[in-house]
């Protein structure tokens, strides 16, 4: 049994999912979901920084009382204690560079650019310095998407090639973060493909239902 600490729309999503399918693959209830409630900043209380003292979701909570959090190293955990999901690729397979290739990619490029737009107040002071740099994460999310989009039409269809893994629910989650921007991820064609298979996953469906958040396709 797990315990997932999330906010609603978070980083927490992709991990929220992959318990979801894991779940259900098992047949048994494997997790208990604790909202964190960021509009309240629970986040920052003090009970909650005892268990992530950098005070963000997702925290997950293993094996009576061990704390792990960062959303990448959660996914690749879950993984990699459910084998029998199939929700990453087995040492020695044909995907697994790719898989890690990704996995890794993901959080340390669209996801950090994706940081600079909603949250440029935490990297520099001032109004206009935070537009100038929310303008450029929009202008450095641009090329990402293009070059994802291109990815899945080649090789597609999703990250990997033909099988589907861990860091296809990590990139529709990066997605749905950009729904505000001027251009978000879901409008490039084979991203827009993607996004609309991953939401017709039970596991993702259910976590977005579970969450109350819509994800725009």
């Amino acid at each position: 049994m797990y315990k997932l600490y999330y906010s609603p729309g978070s980083a927490a999503m992709a991990a929220q999912a992959m318990i979801n399918e894991i779940g259900a693959h098992l047949g048994s209830t494997l997790a208990e979901f604790i909202l964190v409630d960021d509009e309240k900043n629970e986040q920052k209380s003090p009970e909650y920084m005892k268990l992530n003292p950098h005070g963000r979701v997702p925290t997950l909570i293993y094996d009576d009382g061990k704390v792990m959090y960062e959303s990448a190293a959660i996914c690749q955990f879950l993984t990699e204690r459910h084998p029998e999901a199939r929700l990453a690729p087995a040492v020695g397979h044909a995907d697994r560079g790719l898989y890690l290739q990704w996995m890794a990619y993901l959080t340390n490029t669209p996801q950090e650019a994706s940081m600079h737009w909603w949250h440029a107040e935490n990297y520099i002071d001032g109004k206009a310095e935070q537009a100038k740099m929310k303008a450029k994460a929009e202008e450095r999310l641009a090329k990402m998407w293009t070059f994802l989009d291109g990815v899945i039409a080649t090789k597609g269809p999703y990250l990997c090639g033909a099988n589907f893994y861990a860091c296809d629910y990590f990139l529709v989650m990066l997605i749905r973060w950009t729904r505000s921007m001027p251009r978000p991820g879901h409008t490039y064609p084979r991203l827009n493909g993607l996004v609309k298979t991953v939401m017709a996953r039970p596991a993702y469906a259910k976590m977005l239902k579970d969450q109350g958040i819509i994800q725009p396709v």
